[in-house]
């Protein structure tokens, strides 16, 4: 049966853990915007997400929290007052989806820096030295939405129909919490799949948000809307190379740019500098 968890309310760490989500997506907009995002700069925004706002802060909020209070309240039939703070956070957050899209997810998610930074190792931005990787396994959009749709259809249907709190059972921000109390047995299973999915990061890219987070699942679709996305320019000659290099097949001209996640790859690699994070023209 459910149990409710009221750390996320904790004034002492929501505040800092906001300042630091608002900060770093802040950051990371000025540089993919003015299209100063390198390699190094983008691996220190993803080491500060997952250092401050993961191991030191322990993810507390966190993006899936407010969706397990509000299925957890609605599972027991609880005072819908009780989560209106919870209900809050979960608007802002799909709020700022439909202005930056997954700039959240791409840089200010502890678990999806986390994901990210492993998936340098087999994810690169140069053509050539991706053709030389070996280990690593593609899985169509279409693939991921599906199963990421069916799980999350399924621990809604455990949540109000039969009580079960899958969702607070498997999230892998509360593995985090491992870090802050480490002797918190409860914690073991959302710290074997924050370990699964780090393993499973190397492979394939970001395997957390793209099959099986909840929040990922309603921002995908909030993204689609938009208003800044990475966009072709008139210098565009259709070379193709950020269609091939692009983890989640989200570079083509025609892309509705809902799972990405930002990662400036296909800016690395293209030769016109033809690709810009801007509004629609």
């Amino acid at each position: 049966m459910f149990q409710t968890n009221t750390q996320g309310l904790d004034a002492a760490i929501a505040v800092p853990m906001f300042i630091i989500w608002i900060t770093i997506s802040l950051f990371a907009f000025i540089f993919i915007y003015k299209k100063k995002l390198s390699s190094k700069i983008s691996i220190l925004l993803y080491l500060i997400s997952f250092v401050l706002g993961g191991i030191i802060l322990g993810a507390i909020p966190n993006s899936i929290m407010p969706i397990q209070q509000i299925l957890i309240t609605f599972g027991l039939g609880l005072p819908i007052i009780s989560i209106i703070p919870m209900i809050i956070i979960l608007i802002l957050l799909l709020f700022s989806t439909l202005i930056v899209g997954r700039l959240f997810c791409g840089f200010a998610c502890p678990v999806g820096a986390l994901q990210e930074l492993a998936s340098k190792l087999n994810f690169k931005s140069n053509l050539k030295e991706q053709k030389n990787i070996k280990y690593k396994l593609e899985i169509s959009h279409r693939t991921t939405n599906i199963i990421r749709g069916i799980f999350f259809i399924f621990i809604v249907l455990l949540s109000l129909v039969w009580g079960v709190a899958l969702l607070q059972l498997v999230n892998p921000f509360l593995g985090l919490n491992a870090f802050t109390n480490p002797l918190m047995i409860v914690m073991l299973i959302p710290i074997i799949t924050l370990c699964a999915t780090l393993i499973a990061s190397f492979f394939i890219y970001r395997p957390w948000c793209r099959f099986l987070c909840p929040f990922g699942a309603v921002a995908g679709i909030t993204s689609v809307l938009s208003l800044y996305k990475y966009r072709r320019t008139e210098a565009c000659t259709e070379c193709g190379l950020c269609e091939k290099i692009c983890p989640t097949q989200e570079a083509n001209s025609d892309a509705r740019k809902g799972e990405c996640y930002l990662c400036n790859r296909c800016v690395d690699i293209c030769p016109q500098n033809a690709i810009e994070f801007t509004k629609k023209k």
